[in-house]
């Protein structure tokens, strides 16, 4: 073989591969509240200040944020989902939605948090349970409900707020978990009597709590922790857990299969799953946190009264399905009876 020619190949053989193009933007779509996602996106704009400068989020209720994901399967807008129910989590990873990733700091993390193939993760928990404004039930010489069944005490009616389940994930966790607590039928029977009672049907599972906090009614059906930030910031509501069975769940992330930034995204996960982000999580949340090594303080979801709910069975055995509701008055009970299952 000419010099030449061997030099030149050995050339080739020591000249470095290009390093893969850098990704120029961070496209997350997320379900956290409004108030609490600012604490955990400044965190996050601290952290990590070079991916923060390309990123941006987009925030909707649980149900339109998926739907959108879903929509958008053969051309991914998201990179990163963050801050999802589980059930909807599970869902999209039985669709091909989601794309195999583990966080960093996620070995602790408990298995029942997490996908066997790590197509999601969870990070913050939830429960459920009445927003009680102590002034308003005062006013109206109310004493508090304290179980699912007080709630249809026809002295409530026209006090209580709840969010309708075709829209939101708080709500439509609640309804799966009142169909497993009770059986499907007398689920939806519930729902036709709680319906006489309720003053307002929302969109968002967050308005309720703020209703009550605001006292713009004295019932919301809530997150619990959602109640807690509003009592330490001065408003006169309680959280009060039902006797007769508490709903929980989990929130989590997972990488959009076909993103565009699919290094942006995972360099997103390592950071939403980190101590610093758990610390952001904890002063919103409580207890309610996944890793195990975080130092928290307050009642622990497990040693509430939870009703059982199978995540996987919420996602595919019980998805119901419902049109969007008409207006703010429209029936919770006629939204969750056409949540029929759907095959």
């Amino acid at each position: 073989m000419p010099r030449i020619l061997v030099f030149l190949l050995a050339l080739v053989a020591l000249t470095p591969s290009p390093a893969p193009a850098a990704e120029e933007r961070l496209v997350v779509y997320t379900a956290y509240e409004e108030n609490e996602l600012k604490d955990f996106w400044d965190q996050f704009k601290k952290d990590l200040p070079d991916l923060a400068a390309k990123a941006s989020y987009i925030r909707a209720s649980t149900g339109p944020i998926m739907a959108r994901v879903e929509a958008e399967k053969a051309n991914p807008q998201a990179d990163v989902i963050w801050g999802v129910f589980n059930d909807y989590l599970t869902g999209a990873a039985n669709k091909g939605l989601l794309d195999g990733y583990q966080a960093k700091e996620s070995g602790g993390v408990a298995t029942m948090f997490r996908h066997p193939q790590n197509l999601w993760q969870g990070v913050t928990l939830v429960t459920v349970a009445f927003a009680v404004n102590q002034k308003k039930m005062q006013d109206l010489k109310l004493t508090p409900p304290r179980s699912w069944e007080d709630l249809l005490d026809p002295k409530y009616k026209g006090h209580i707020v709840m969010s309708n389940p075709s829209t939101s994930g708080t709500a439509y966790l609640l309804l799966a978990s009142h169909v497993k607590r009770l059986g499907e039928d007398k689920a939806f029977e519930y729902y036709e009597k709680l319906d006489k009672n309720l003053a307002q049907v929302t969109k968002s599972g967050g308005a309720p709590g703020r209703m009550a906090a605001s006292g713009e009614t004295p019932i919301g059906i809530a997150l619990a922790y959602e109640v807690d930030v509003a009592r330490k910031q001065g408003a006169p509501i309680d959280v009060i857990y039902p006797t007769d069975g508490v709903a929980w769940t989990f929130e989590g992330n997972a990488l959009v299969k076909g993103t565009k930034n699919p290094q942006n995204g995972r360099r997103f996960l390592d950071w939403a799953m980190s101590h610093s982000a758990m610390d952001a999580y904890v002063k919103w949340r409580g207890s309610g946190i996944t890793r195990p090594d975080i130092s928290v303080t307050g009642a622990k979801v497990t040693d509430l009264k939870l009703i059982p709910l199978d995540f996987v069975w919420a996602a595919e055995g019980c998805r119901w399905t419902s049109a969007p509701a008409s207006s703010s008055r429209s029936s919770a009970a006629r939204a969750a009876a056409k949540r029929r299952r759907s095959g």
